[in-house]
């Protein structure tokens, strides 16, 4: 009957543990901002941060930045794409994972 009870104890501490580890490992500030964690993914393109949007950019002959991604934080709203011809507007309520945004914008980025 004992036997029952350390076996529920010890599930029990290990999910605390667990729920302990994965919220530290949330909370602590990354060492990289988000635009070199965006420029390090799409090393291909020129990520410009302006006015708390970044840009994923790609530089044409006249070296003027041609827009292609634009990816905004805005804790308000819920994700969101708008589209305003070949330049696409991605919004999100918190800061996406690499792999949510090369989910996101492979559409858009593989035929540049």
């Amino acid at each position: 009957m004992m036997d029952k009870y350390w076996v529920v104890a010890i599930v029990v501490v290990f999910c605390i543990f667990l729920v302990i580890y994965t919220q530290r490992a949330n909370a602590s500030p990354s060492k990289i901002s988000f635009k070199d964690m965006v420029q390090k993914e799409f090393s291909q393109y020129h990520v410009i941060e302006r006015s708390q949007t970044i840009m994923i950019c790609e530089v044409s002959d006249d070296h003027q930045p041609d827009e292609l991604v634009l990816i905004r934080i805005d804790p308000n709203q819920k994700k969101n794409m708008r589209s305003f011809g070949r330049r696409v507007t991605f919004t999100y309520p918190k800061q996406p994972s690499l792999r949510e945004m090369r989910k996101d914008f492979a559409p858009y980025l593989q035929n540049s």
